[in-house]
């Protein structure tokens, strides 16, 4: 059974201890990561698009698509952070529109050191071509130092663009030079949306999951994933911090929201993996398929670094 019991009315989704590695981390140690994945599915094949990071200075170094049948992946396309003119590449998104594929890119732009989102069409999911890309949301555009991190949902006429972003700062000229100012510890990292009727031109609707005024989840709030249950809601799993000490470490609570919009806290600590070390996750994805609702996740293994990793629950357990 991958479900735990943690209120009377939410379960927690899975269990990540029993979870399958997927991708290995690309080294051993600490700043070696596969993950940051984005999931869609179409038909009886499953796509990803993850990141491969390395330590410092080389960062997010590698793009991946794997396609696969929900249990087992093989890449069928690669770029590197040096195609998108990049100190980093993180978590992207990836979904088929009519008969167009499009891959969401979140990227640090090599000219002025801020985290952006463009987007790349293509014919197929091996076909990407980043000299292609488009801007799809930036900084300025939200009125932030940061955005990064794109999932996106469909909900009737409109695409929603979940992000991870920062609230502008005075300290700006720094925070550019840093190369990701949502690690500095300047500015929190928190919740924000953008929408689309056509999933190219967006517009920024501002902060809809804030940081705690207290509590683990201060200085991160991240969401990463949601998933429908009963009751016409949806269960929203969400990275959270209480500093910029535990950033790449942030654990994963829960969340709960009528419509995407509105969003409030399961208990008052994180409710998936460890508390810190071994075992903690972060960058959940979700993808309902059928009766049952794939989870993929960042997995810190016991040398530091981490490894994307699968599970899978019963639709009607996995909220």
């Amino acid at each position: 059974m991958l479900s735990n019991k943690v209120s009377p009315q939410v379960n927690t989704p899975f269990d990540p201890a029993t979870g399958a590695v997927i991708a290995a981390a690309p080294g051993e140690g600490t700043g070696h990561w596969a993950g940051a994945a984005g999931a869609f599915a179409d038909g009886e094949d499953v796509y990803l698009v993850y990141r491969l990071r390395w330590p410092r200075p080389r960062r997010g170094g590698e793009l991946v698509i794997a396609r696969g049948d929900g249990e087992t992946f093989e890449a069928v396309w690669r770029a590197r952070r040096e195609d998108f003119a990049s100190p980093s590449i993180e978590r992207c998104a990836i979904l088929r529109e009519g008969g167009s594929w499009r891959l969401y890119v979140s990227y640090v732009d090599g000219v002025d050191g801020r985290w952006r989102v463009d987007v790349i069409e293509a014919g197929s999911p091996s076909a990407f071509d980043p000299r292609t890309r488009r801007p799809v949301l930036g900084a300025d555009m939200a009125n932030a130092i940061a955005v990064k991190d794109p999932w996106l949902r469909r909900v009737n006429d409109r695409w929603l663009m979940f992000v991870s972003f920062g609230e502008r700062s005075g300290l700006a000229e720094r925070l550019h030079g840093s190369g990701d100012a949502l690690s500095t510890g300047a500015v929190k990292s928190e919740t924000g949306l953008a929408t689309s009727v056509d999933g190219l031109r967006w517009t920024w609707e501002g902060r809809i999951f804030a940081a705690a005024s207290s509590g683990w989840d201060r200085f991160t709030t991240r969401l990463t994933t949601a998933v429908p249950i009963p009751g016409g809601e949806w269960l929203g799993l969400y990275d959270g911090s209480a500093s910029v000490e535990e950033n790449y470490e942030e654990r994963c609570g829960l969340a709960r929201s009528p419509d995407l919009l509105r969003w409030t806290r399961i208990g008052d600590r994180p409710l998936l993996g460890s508390a810190g070390g071994p075992g903690t996750i972060r960058y959940v994805e979700s993808l309902a398929i059928g009766e049952r609702v794939l989870f993929f996740y960042e997995r810190t293994r016991r040398d530091g670094a981490h490894e994307l990793c699968l599970s899978e629950a019963p639709r009607d357990k996995a909220g």
